[in-house]
């Protein structure tokens, strides 16, 4: 009978011990979590701080834009290349807009593998938003550079270009543009992108993504390890 109650309280003593990890366990995720979550708050403010500002610098553009276009509405070379430069910027404002309300809905106090998986997704949208405005300024570049010097002295430079070479210039872009976005819908974007496309797309979207992700990798590993 004693060895029996001996036995008992043994069982009894251990249960209660392993309930006491198992706390301390969930305290030290839980304060990980938090930890993990102001430090990824930290890390994405800049890169949110940008977006802001890109979406403002983008959206007055295409309002200079426009009102340059309102002012040579009958001309044709303005409504070819300006028109092009009114519309990329308009998807820029756009885009950035898109993100930056997108990386303001991230529930950074979430458990970790949906954090991890939310920020991917916003990494692979950040990394697309990229390489569209990279590969769409090039259509866009030399009107662009035309309308800002026309905006800021005054001076109609995009009606001295011939129309011809705007024209070509804008068929190059929009074909290196559709090049561009084939190729990374092929071999970067795809879900089984090897090594290198990975780390294409974390250079693309920004260190602030990169830091909040490395820092959640790191919490994770922890966690699994007491677990």
């Amino acid at each position: 009978m004693n060895d029996r109650t001996e036995l008992d309280d043994w069982k009894a003593a251990w249960t209660a011990h392993g309930e006491r990890i198992d706390r301390a366990v969930a305290a030290t995720d839980h304060l990980l979590r938090k930890d993990s979550a102001r430090e990824a708050r930290r890390a994405l403010a800049p890169s949110t701080a940008m977006l802001a500002i890109e979406a403002a610098a983008a959206g007055a553009a295409a309002v200079a834009t426009a009102v340059l276009l309102a002012r040579h509405a009958a001309e044709p070379r303005y409504l070819l290349a300006g028109g092009a430069t009114l519309v990329y910027l308009a998807g820029l404002c756009a885009a950035s807009v898109a993100l930056l309300v997108r990386a303001s809905r991230l529930d950074l106090g979430g458990p970790i593998a949906t954090v991890q998986r939310d920020l991917a997704a916003l990494q692979r949208a950040e990394y697309r938003s990229t390489l569209w405005a990279v590969l769409a300024g090039v259509i866009t570049w030399l009107p662009a550079v035309l309308l800002l010097f026309e905006a800021v002295t005054g001076v109609d430079a995009l009606a001295r270009v011939d129309l011809a070479y705007l024209a070509s210039n804008l068929l190059f872009g929009v074909a290196a543009l559709a090049l561009g976005v084939g190729w990374s819908r092929r071999y970067v974007e795809r879900e089984d992108a090897p090594p290198w496309a990975r780390r294409l797309i974390a250079a693309m979207s920004g260190r602030g993504l990169r830091v909040a992700n490395a820092r959640l990798a790191e919490v994770a590993a922890f966690v699994d390890e007491a677990s």
